[in-house]
């Protein structure tokens, strides 16, 4: 809390009248992200922060860079540190997509994938071949991911997942080797894995994109959020500032503003680890 002090004069004499004034700047979000208790939401936007000198994606990049070869990415720009699957799966969207990806990652289009990964690696149809075994989401990536799903919503409840990730790809890969058999050639599958990959920056999509009104201590909800641009817009201003002070509207223009201002800043690729399981028992042989 800073005070700002105004001096006042009327006919007998000048009066010091101290008035105090809140002052909010967006990289006191990470600090109410903790007193929200919201870790991993904080560290994603900390490192952000960190980042210096400043790197912007355009849209360009950003494609390049989730479409792309992850092992090809530049290292500063991939974090594959702060989002765990355990702390993940706590999240009814990724508990849901799992559940999904579960039965359906060997789709045509999966299993057509699933084909390339091993194609790359050598001929399966002339000899065993085997993916996925290695801890390196980046490799994995590139080598033993056969489908993805695009998981949450801006409809979702603001809680830490909402606040750290919103909506990101959810994303599976193989751990197993081929079988050559009278029958044909199959894939014996020993593990499904799931793992997220997203960008994490502050590009707007064409139009201005809100991310939450803000305060020192913590983000509105929803419906706190609708009373507040409600009287915004019809100029209740008295009933902003007994209900709402010291809250301010947030948008993706607001990091770019503070980018060139302090050339600090990055946007970056986030990867978590990986959530291996045992695949359905009717999707143990995949038959290519």
């Amino acid at each position: 809390m800073v005070q700002a002090t105004t001096a006042t004069t009327d006919e007998k004499e000048k009066q010091e009248k101290k008035v105090e004034v809140n002052f909010f700047h967006i990289d006191m979000i990470p600090d109410a992200m903790d007193k929200m208790k919201w870790p991993v939401a904080a560290k994603l936007m900390r490192h952000w922060f960190n980042t210096k000198p400043a790197l912007v994606f355009t849209l360009k990049t950003k494609d390049q860079y989730q479409h792309g070869k992850a092992q090809a990415i530049p290292d500063g720009v991939v974090n594959c540190d702060i989002v765990k699957m355990a702390w993940a799966i706590q999240f009814e969207q990724v508990i849901k997509g799992i559940e999904s990806l579960s039965s359906t990652w060997d789709s045509p289009k999966g299993r057509e994938l699933l084909k390339k990964r091993l194609s790359q690696k050598d001929d399966y149809l002339k000899k065993n071949v085997s993916i996925g075994y290695t801890n390196n989401i980046r490799e994995l990536e590139d080598t033993a991911q056969v489908n993805v799903t695009l998981i949450g919503k801006k409809t979702d409840t603001i809680n830490e997942w909402y606040g750290a990730i919103g909506n990101i790809n959810l994303k599976v890969c193989i751990r197993g080797n081929t079988e050559i058999r009278k029958e044909g050639v199959f894939f014996i599958v020993e593990s499904v894995g799931y793992y997220l990959k997203d960008t994490y920056d502050f590009i707007d999509n064409g139009y201005p994109e809100p991310l939450g009104i803000w305060s020192k201590d913590r983000t509105l909800s929803k419906a706190e959020s609708s009373v507040y641009l409600s009287s915004y817009l019809s100029g209740f201003w008295g009933l902003l500032f007994r209900k709402f002070s010291g809250f301010v509207p947030v948008f993706n223009e607001d990091f770019r503003k503070w980018q060139k201002k302090h050339n600090s800043g990055g946007d970056y690729i986030v990867f978590s680890d990986v959530y291996w399981t045992e695949p359905l028992p009717n999707k143990k042989v995949i038959k290519l």
